[in-house]
């Protein structure tokens, strides 16, 4: 059924009149046919046909089930005569869930079973009973069979259960097998009694009109035509849907007496045929051509074993039908795809998830009686808001009394009673693929906001991002509220969301509602805390309702209805019963309960079998009773087991599978009889189907993961079923289960071995169980998301930790899927759901890793594959650990192999970090929050740490839960419109202030993420000190501005105050609330070098302090009513607030404070100056320590909670760590590669950020932590060498102008420092023989120093002025240098003479130099954004390049001496031919942020470009076509790159030594030396992917050449 355009606006509108079917995703066939005469076609289809359609199926994003009722079952188990209506609802259910093909009969020469009717209207019995009696026949054995309900509505008259007079049965104990063969043939001559009679009556009334055709036929016809008729004839799409298979054997009429026979004719007592039976198929064949088309006939000769594949003739026509029935079903699903494609819209899962909530809308609305009070309570609520800001309603109550039957009556209800005007939209939590995770909840709520409204939807970006969304629905609101039509958001069942995204912290809910939007909720009261978490922010007892029990009258009311509806009633007597039993449970949940139970009860129930609970509990239990009863315990509870213990819901196919893996249900299925074929045993599907339709009622089909799942509909159901079903060992043992299915370890035709008693013997097979195969892709762009989101779960509560690791979180395929078909956040979900039931250290390891790298995978300024993300920086993480760990040395074999696939499949190269390269997990470095497009310019947290909140340029705030133990995005401010330089938060937790460049300082709540409200004042001064603070009641905000400070009042956005006094400008601010007097007071210091104290109620002066001589930089208030200040002149001060003294001065520093802390008892300060932290005692006035180890200002300073870990942050762009008691230095983190200008610290967790990049880090700095990462060197001066092996670093040593020291990477220490007496070293490079240091310094000196002893070996001719850099030719033989008077100068290196001077003709500053092996072309580089090249033989300037936009920075040329590189400080280089001075390439190395080439070098080849700069990665560029073809984020500037014959070297701003392996598509023969490849033999060598050991000493081989 195609939606309309004026039924899909009325569905958006919230008007459910009609709805469409629901969309499916699985071809579900229902096979009709006699049973034995079809075995070997039923044979072959499970062989061939069934895999093939299953896979085809996968590949299209369906499932594939086949609904065969009779397979797997014999006749004598089904005594209760629901066989045949079974069938015809299951042919139903797949006509309404199946795509394409639904049903497939197959016709032989066999009519089939025709059964009595299980039920007969009593009033046509009564007329065959008159008839019957008419004809003188007895009609003892129609009444005593057939009993008249009258609680039926007409009465009917049901045959009863053959086990009801003949207890044997169905009883297959060997020990009473005479007694089952007697009541066999007592049935057997019943049966015929009440056939003869039956029939005749039915005859004889229809030939005198008592009765019609049609009645009478179903007297005599087959099983087989019922479903055919259900099936074809009744089906008005029949030719798309269905397709019928006859087959005729030649000659079998004259074999009639033939053993074979039996199986292929209807005969009577084996020796006649039926003529009657005869006559019916043919009557039904001649009838199927005019209604269906796609008929198949085949002619087949009979064989005395009839269908004999071993015959050519019926192996060929086995194999014609085989292919004819995957052709005809494969053409029907293409079709019915084809067909939904064009009609399919952009925003089909939206459209879908809207009509499934409208459905399940009508489903709850159906038979609602009551609860008037709790509507007019939700409709006096939104009469009384329509005007005005308020904030959500809250209906409550406990599991069962149907809240959410009364938020779908509102839903149904409500525009009746507010007006047509009001749009509707309801969201059932947790019934449907998109509402159990609250992020895609809100996805289609504003999605369906704005179609209804006509407002633009919001932008990809915005939907996909959390925070962004939740930030974007409360504008959303906004605009809607200022539309003509209300709003009524109804979200049922708070408690029903998952916990991803924090759901039940409730921060993504609205709390401030503008007029006209109305938010109704409803919850439990205590699951999750969330009605305490409601009651903290909305605070009004009449935002509430409680639903109260119903009401004894309300309950017989609603039994009444639900009867009617299924034209059934009761005695009185046993409506006694129920109502009694409901006087003692109240509850909507048992009335259904136990309406369930009283429905199926006949008017002839005795009245000792009415059987009612007295709880909802209880019912749900005696139900399960009942179940197992009927059904038999193991099967039951194995089945309603896997159901509950499925993370999402389980699919009935799924479910059929894994209970055909279930050697125990099995075994108990098949005691009394053998499975039908020895090479393949499976669950009947009968079994599963007749229970399934038992527990109907209490089944909710939902999506998950884009399948139709089932799960138990109430939680007290899934409850009940685990602890009846799910303790102990069998929840274990149902999780092995589902994890062996969904890994599929048991399909593909793997067989499984069973043993099973079978009528007391032991039957062996090792059979195939036909279950679907679990890939984790079925095709490129299609996920198995069921297996991905459901096996590590199972896993996990199978205790199956070691499969956890080969199959799942220790396997990269598994990652690298999870991620591509959910995200990075949902692979990190998985670990931390492992780690709440066990604290694995390697998972906790691969956890950490990944959220590392989270924002690298997630950053979208790279192609994924074509950087190895994941791969790369699995290695360069977790190499350190695989020596102590084989799961992780196995887990980086795999990244390896991948990376080297990847290198084959893209067909270009790819970097592998060798070794550790970049931090670790496991230690101090949590994450990194990268959600800012420019610096970072404040920090606040929360005073009781719940939420973190960071300021930047790019005029964002952006909200951090600090709940868990990785800070996670909770929404982003916008409204400001230029850039934030301060940040406050209120002592109340609930109020955020920021200050702008915009001139406004701007209020929010930080709980609904809604402007409170905008102050505007003057911030020029913002430039040199931007504050902001509020009072400790939280009602006021404290800004200075300039001299003087304005109170703003909160609630009125008015200046209350301005304070006025001081004579420099306010640079730093405090508040102070004293106990002694009950005061509250702002502290400010000034430029003016005092101190001033001010009433907060008042804006009175109070006092002022003047003992400092130079400005004051940093105020602080102890909780005991003290003030510490920190002052340019160097000391810092204590006053005591209440006696207005400077008890103490504090002297040490030897430069100005910039920075102070004080510890949370009051008891200690810590002030940071330039390279020093100290640490003060405030009660003694004495200095504790003196922290050396920064080589900056210190502008930051904190001190864990407990007093054991101080921590500063500097210009030097370290944090450093340092032990409170001992005042030792722990450690040094330096990740955040800019310099420390924001810090704040709650308990452990340190969060730092600056003003030169776009991230905060997040470190934990808890002593266990503290673990030395990779080793690295201080670069404070950008003045770098590496050898080209890696092995020695040297740089210009940090605090000292004329040395350098040499570093050894193996070991992390300096070993030698080598000095030059005659000034500043201001450049260096390492000879290409990685034997020498050549340094030049600010004298005009270069010199040649052996890098192994430190000596120096010779002193080049002295420049022109001081060096300011230099390029070495290749082989070490030239030198040609740049220097301060912008000359260009030339050596030979081994004479030591100095060749030529020239001064360019050029208006900019040289910035960097190179030149040709032959000495031919010198080229430089200048800040004017041009290249110079000059014919060095000529003696004159050959070209000027131009076309670069940023000042130049390096210059490479090419190996063969033809190419020249440039880069600049902008996002471009560019590749130029050096005989001609033509651009060859133009290469764009795009940014958000960082913007500047370092360094760049032509690969050993020449062809390919490396590039390294300030974006912090390194990009490999083709020179044939000038496109990237791959790239490695190392996470800080690049500073040297050394490209080798198969590896690069590079150092980073960081100090790291990080060796990237090159992996080539293409094969290169290897040296002689070299044999990467040997003993592997069986490689393709024609897509190995080249990679080669490094000629450079080493005590071990390449771990991925040794992989490899």
């Amino acid at each position: 059924m195609e939606v309309t355009a004026e039924m899909r606006s009325a569905l958006m509108k919230g008007r459910m009149t009609a709805l469409p079917p629901d969309k499916s995703n699985i071809v579900r066939i229902f096979m009709s046919s006699t049973f034995a005469d079809m075995a070997k076609e039923r044979n072959i289809l499970l062989q061939k046909a069934y895999p093939e359609l299953r896979e085809f199926c996968q590949k299209q994003g369906l499932d594939f089930q086949v609904m065969d009722m009779r397979w797997g079952v014999r006749d004598e188990v089904v005594a209760d005569h629901m066989t045949c209506a079974l069938c015809l609802m299951e042919i139903d259910t797949c006509k309404r869930l199946s795509v394409g093909p639904n049903f497939v009969a197959f016709l032989g020469n066999r009519y089939g079973y025709r059964p009595i009717p299980a039920k007969i209207e009593a009033e046509e019995l009564d007329i065959l009973l008159k008839k019957a009696i008419e004809l003188d026949m007895d009609t003892t054995v129609i009444k005593e069979w057939y009993l008249q309900d009258d609680n039926a509505v007409p009465a009917v008259c049901l045959l009863q259960p053959i086990t009801s007079k003949f207890k044997y049965y169905t009883d297959m104990e060997p020990a009473n097998e005479s007694l089952r063969q007697k009541d066999k043939d007592g049935w057997y001559q019943v049966t015929v009694q009440l056939e003869n009679i039956l029939r005749t009556a039915v005859k004889a009334a229809h030939k005198e009109g008592l009765v019609t055709e049609e009645a009478q036929h179903k007297y005599i016809k087959s099983v087989t035509e019922t479903e055919i008729n259900r099936g074809i004839m009744q089906s008005a799409d029949a030719n798309q849907r269905a397709v019928i298979f006859m087959r005729n054997l030649h000659n079998i009429e004259k074999h009639v007496g033939a053993d074979a026979v039996n199986a292929y004719l209807d005969l009577m007592d084996k020796e006649k045929l039926n003529e009657e039976s005869q006559r019916l198929l043919e009557d039904l064949k001649g009838k199927l051509p005019s209604k269906l088309k796609n008929v198949h006939q085949y002619e087949v000769e009979w064989t005395d074993k009839g269908v004999n594949e071993d015959i050519e003739s019926h192996a060929s026509y086995l194999e014609q039908f085989s292919d004819d029935f995957v052709a005809d079903l494969k053409t029907m699903i293409f079709k019915s795809l084809q067909s939904e494609n064009e009609e399919e819209q952009n925003d089909d899962w939206f459209l879908t998830e809207v009509i499934s909530h409208a459905r399940f809308c009508q489903a709850k609305c159906e038979s609602f009686c009551g609860r008037q009070e709790i509507f007019d309570a939700v409709y006096t609520y939104m009469k009384d808001t329509a005007k005005v800001n308020h904030q959500p309603f809250v209906i409550h109550g406990a599991s069962g009394t149907g809240k959410s039957s009364i938020m779908a009556m509102l839903a149904q209800n409500a525009a009746q009673t507010c007006g047509e005007d009001l749009v509707t939209i309801i969201r059932f939590l947790g019934t449907s693929p998109h509402s159990t995770l609250i992020h895609p909840v809100l996805q289609s709520l504003c999605l369906q906001i704005c179609e209804v409204y006509g407002i633009e939807s919001p932008a990809e970006r915005v939907l996909n991002n959390f925070a962004e969304i939740v930030q974007y629905l409360s504008t959303l609101l906004d605009k809607v509220s200022e539309k003509d039509r209300p709003l009524l958001i109804l979200l049922d069942s708070l408690d029903q969301l998952s916990s991803v995204d924090r759901a039940y912290s409730l921060t993504w809910l609205p709390k401030s509602l503008p007029p006209n939007v109305h938010i109704v909720v409803s919850t439990l009261p205590d699951e999750f805390d969330l009605l305490k978490t409601l009651n903290r922010t909305i605070r009004s007892d009449k935002s509430y309702i409680q639903v109260p029990t119903l009401s004894e009258q309300v309950g017989g009311e609603i039994l009444d209805t639900w009867l009617a509806q299924v034209q059934r009633c009761l005695t009185d007597k046993q409506r006694e019963v129920i109502l009694s039993a409901f006087s003692h449970c109240r509850q909507p949940l048992f009335l259904k309960l136990a309406f369930d139970e009283a429905r199926g009860w006949k008017s002839y129930t005795p009245e000792s079998e009415l059987r009612v609970a007295q709880s909802a509990r209880a019912a749900i239990n005696l139900l399960y009773e009942r179940l197992e009863v009927q059904h038999g315990t193991i099967f039951v509870s194995h089945t309603l087991g896997y159901i509950a213990a499925a993370r999402n819901g389980i699919a009935e196919h799924e479910l059929e599978d894994v209970l055909s893996l279930d050697d125990e249900v099995l075994d108990d299925v098949y005691q009394y009889w053998s499975p039908p074929n020895k090479d393949l045993v499976r669950i009947p599907p009968l079994i599963v189907t007749r229970l399934k339709y038992d527990i109907m009622e209490y089944l909710a089909e939902r999506q998950a993961d884009g399948k139709r799942v089932l799960q138990l509909f109430h939680r007290q159901f899934i409850e009940c079923a685990q602890e009846r079903y799910l303790a102990g060992d069998d929840r274990k043992a149902r999780h092995h289960v589902l994890a062996d299915f969904f890994l599929g370890t048991w399909s593909n035709g793997r067989k499984k071995e069973i043993t099973m008693d079978v009528n007391g013997k032991k039957e062996y097979y090792n059979a195939d169980r036909n279950v679907v195969p679990q890939p984790m892709k079925y095709d490129d762009n299609v996920f198995n998301r069921r297996k991905l989101n459901e096996v590590t779960f199972h896993l996990l509560h199978a205790g199956r930790m070691d499969d956890i690791f080969e199959h799942t979180l220790g396997n990269l395929n598994f990652m690298n899927n999870m991620i591509d078909a959910f995200s990075v956040k949902d692979l990190i979900e998985d670990y931390n759901m492992v780690l709440q039931v066990q604290d694995n250290l390697e998972i906790r390891l691969l956890r950490d890793a990944i959220r590392l790298i989270k924002p690298t995978l997630e950053f979208k300024a790279f192609e994924r594959d074509a950087v190895n993300s994941l791969s790369a920086e699995l290695v360069g993480r977790l190499s350190s650990y695989s020596s102590d760990s084989v799961r992780i040395s196995q887990l980086l074999s795999q990244c390896l192999s991948w990376c080297s696939a990847n290198c084959v499949a893209r067909g270009a190269p790819s970097f592998v970090p060798h070794g550790s390269s970049f931090p670790p997990p496991g230690g101090p470095l949590r994450t990194t929050l990268a959600h800012h497009r420019d610096g970072i310019t404040s920090i606040a947290m929360t005073p009781d740490g719940g939420y973190m909140m960071t300021a930047a340029r790019d005029c964002t705030i952006r909200i951090y839960e600090n709940e868990s133990d990785v800070m996670e995005l909770e929404r982003t401010l916008t409204g400001h419109t230029a850039a934030i330089e301060v940040l406050a938060a209120a002592p109340n937790n609930e109020l955020l202030v920021s200050g702008s460049l915009d001139n406004t300082i701007r209020v929010w709540n930080l709980e609904t993420g809604r402007l409170v409200i905008t102050m505007e004042e003057d911030h020029a001064h913002y430039q040199q000190h931007a504050l902001l603070t509020t009072t400790m009641d939280s009602r006021k905000v404290v800004s200075p501005a300039g001299k003087v400070v304005n109170v703003w009042d909160i609630e009125s956005g008015k200046l209350q105050f301005t304070l006025k006094g001081h004579e420099g400008a306010v640079s730093c601010l405090a508040v102070s609330y004293n106990d002694f007097d009950d005061s509250q007071y702002i502290i400010t210091g000034a430029e003016d070098n005092t101190i001033k104290m001010w009433s907060t109620e008042t804006g009175e002066l109070k006092n002022t302090f003047s003992h400092h001589t130079d400005h004051l930089t940093c105020l602080k208030v102890t909780q005991d009513g003290r003030i510490v200040s920190g002052s340019k002149d160097t000391t810092l001060s204590v006053i005591d607030i209440e006696n207005r003294e400077v008890v103490h001065r504090l002297e040490g520093h030897s430069h100005p404070v910039y920075s102070l802390a004080i510890t949370s008892d009051g008891k200690y300060a810590i002030s940071g100056s330039d390279k020093v932290v100290k640490l003060w005692n405030l009660s003694k006035g004495k200095e504790v320590h003196h922290l050396q180890g920064h080589y900056g200002i210190v502008d930051c300073v904190g001190v864990t909670s407990d007093n054991k870990v101080i921590v500063s942050g500097a210009q030097d762009e370290h944090l450093n760590v340092w032990d409170f008691e001992s005042g030792q230095l722990v450690q040094t983190l330096d990740g955040q590669a800019a310099k420390i200008n924001a810090m704040e610290v709650t308990g452990y967790i340190v969060v730092t950020a600056s003003t030169d990049s776009y991230y905060t880090k997040v470190w934990d700095v808890e002593q266990s932590k503290m673990k030395m990462s990779t080793p690295r060197f201080i670069d404070k001066y950008g003045i770098v060498g590496v050898t080209s092996d890696a092995g020695y670093v040297v740089y210009k040593r940090e605090g000292s102008e004329n040395e350098v020291n040499v570093w050894n990477s193996k070991d992390g220490k300096d070993i030698r420092t080598i000095t030059d007496k005659d000034g500043s070293i201001t450049y260096l490079r390492i000879t290409q023989d990685n034997n020498c240091v050549v340094t030049g310094d600010e004298a005009g000196f270069i010199k040649l120093w052996n890098l192994n002893t430190g000596q120096l070996i010779r002193q080049l001719d002295k420049a022109s002025g001081g060096i300011r850099c230099f390029w070495i030719t290749r082989m070490d033989r030239y030198l040609v240098a740049v220097t301060d008077d912008n000359s260009v100068s030339a050596w030979d290196i081994d004479s030591m003479m100095l060749l030529w001077t020239r001064k360019p003709n050029c208006e900019g500053k040289i910035t960097c130099v190179t030149m040709t092996d032959d000495r031919k072309y010198t080229a430089i580089g200048t800040d004017d954004k041009q290249i110079l090249v000059f014919d060095n033989k000529l003696d004159k300037a050959a070209y000027i390049l131009v076309g670069h936009q940023s000042p130049l920075t390096c210059l490479s040329v090419s190996h063969n001496q033809k190419l020249l590189a440039s880069g600049s400080s902008g996002e471009t280089m560019r590749v130029w031919d050096l005989g001609t001075g033509r651009l060859v390439h133009e290469l764009y190395a795009k940014s958000p942020v960082f913007k500047g080439i370092v360094c760049l070098s032509f690969s050993y080849d020449d062809k390919y470009l490396l590039t390294g700069g300030h974006d912090r990665s390194l990009k490999m560029w083709d020179l044939e076509t000038g496109k990237m073809v791959t790239a490695q984020y190392v996470y800080a500037t690049i500073t040297n790159i050394v490209a080798n014959r198969d590896d690069i070297v590079l150092t980073t701003k960081l100090g790291y030594v990080i060796i990237e392996d090159i992996l080539l598509p293409s094969p290169r023969p290897p040296e002689p030396e070299e044999t990467p490849f040997s003993g592997q033999s069986d490689l393709d060598e024609a897509v190995q992917p080249v990679f080669k050991v490094r000629a450079r000493q080493m005590k071990k081989r390449s771990h991925f050449c040794h992989i490899l």
